[in-house]
């Protein structure tokens, strides 16, 4: 068995030889019947979707959502004076769609059969878990992907040569999801950023808020933002976002776990699967702050 695997009973025996004049052997080592975890992020992206479209909500192979148009001066719905008698004219609203086709991801894990007679931990289960928090971890990338996506396409990105966070950058972006009529919800931070926010006087005397639960990701509130911090966005960057028009995710096949034997190989093995697409709803509603 490879060295570390969890052996065949609680307890077990240190080896020696008899060369040693050691009495090692005749102290137990405990084999604990559970795993210590590593430590994991903090996944907290997919409650700030806009929309989930789960499976009932895609019958085909992609879903396409009917969008209105963004406002602008020349497709808004006109209100135009009528004179007494004159005939009122047709107006009309633009719309657009945005497609998302689910992509299919999916992890394997294989135990042998002798694994699982003699183990003291279930490793099928155990794998499984394992890999649905790899799978939300997936997903978070993919949201954060879809936010730098849509800031860049909306010209939203705020940089600075300073090597800390300066006020103006934040109110700079929140300005620009103001100019297109979006309200600035979160701030989500990269570990850099949040340290330089830490570290701004106007908001550690402000109390952020009295956040007193040191296990939530909020830490707290900036300019009537929650501001989360996220391991999954880069440690330099930051994006604010309007959480009602940000993004959505379609998802054809929710986390789905399978179990089946291999009578050939002695092997029983876990299938993950998820099919899932995350995209920019609307590119205005995030912008992206740099800093270095």
């Amino acid at each position: 068995m490879p060295s570390g695997m969890l052996g065949t009973g609680s307890a077990d025996f240190a080896s020696s030889t008899p060369s040693t004049q050691t009495t090692s052997y005749l102290i137990p080592r405990t084999l604990l019947p559970e795993v210590m975890n590593a430590v994991r992020k903090k996944l907290i992206l997919r409650g700030l979707a806009a929309r989930i479209f789960g499976p009932s909500a895609i019958p085909g192979r992609t879903l396409v959502l009917p969008l209105q148009a963004e406002f602008t001066a020349s497709n808004a719905l006109q209100v135009i004076q009528v004179a007494e008698g004159a005939e009122v004219p047709i107006v009309q609203s633009e719309f657009t769609s945005l497609t998302l086709t689910p992509v299919k991801y999916g992890a394997r894990i294989g135990v042998t059969k002798e694994m699982m007679e003699d183990g003291i931990v279930d490793l099928l289960s155990y794998h499984a878990e394992l890999a649905g928090y790899e799978f939300a971890d997936n997903e978070e990338a993919l949201i954060v992907s879809a936010l730098n996506t849509a800031s860049n396409a909306a010209g939203n990105d705020v940089a600075n040569g300073n090597a800390t966070l300066p006020i103006s950058d934040i109110t700079e972006s929140m300005q620009n999801l103001e100019a297109s009529n979006y309200k600035p919800s979160h701030m989500i931070c990269g570990v850099e950023v949040v340290n330089d926010l830490r570290n701004i006087d106007t908001f550690v005397e402000a109390d952020k808020s009295g956040v007193s639960d040191p296990t939530k990701p909020l830490i707290g509130r900036i300019f009537g933002m929650d501001v989360l911090v996220s391991n999954n966005v880069t440690a330099t960057l930051a994006y604010v976002i309007d959480a009602a028009h940000a993004f959505v995710i379609a998802e054809k096949r929710p986390l789905t776990v399978e179990r089946y034997s291999d009578v050939a190989r002695d092997q029983g093995f876990v299938v993950v699967t998820q099919r899932v697409s995350v995209s920019a709803l609307r590119n205005g509603a995030s912008a992206e702050i740099t800093t270095t």
